[in-house]
């Protein structure tokens, strides 16, 4: 699986482009919000991991933009915000699920799977 992430904590992408990698994973890293939402439109993804708080453009306005455009990849959003409203905000937004950090790589692994 090809999975676009996007994630601007250097130690949090490592971790997740490593582990997801020895998993079989194929995953292409972007550290800021301008990056990462070009990207979705520059190669077939199978599935996104997006944070919220981004440089340069916030997660949930990517969201917003992608599916208002007809983007129908999946979208774990994998975030510190974990409020309840954050969350359904995300949820009503488009995202197929909803991590809050700290997380488990093996409960991101099974989000992009779906």
């Amino acid at each position: 699986m090809r999975i676009l992430l996007i994630e601007d904590d250097r130690l949090i992408g490592d971790g997740i482009k490593a582990g997801l990698g020895k998993l079989g994973f194929s995953v292409d890293w972007f550290i800021s919000g301008e990056e990462g939402y070009t990207a979705l439109h520059a190669a077939p993804w199978d599935a996104v991991i997006l944070d919220l708080s981004l440089p340069q453009r916030d997660g949930l306005e990517i969201l917003r933009d992608w599916r208002q455009q007809g983007a129908d990849v999946p979208v774990l959003i994998l975030t510190a915000r974990d409020a309840l409203d954050q969350r359904i905000e995300g949820l009503q937004l488009g995202a197929d699920d909803y991590l809050c950090k700290p997380f488990a790589l093996t409960e991101v692994a099974r989000a992009c799977r779906r």
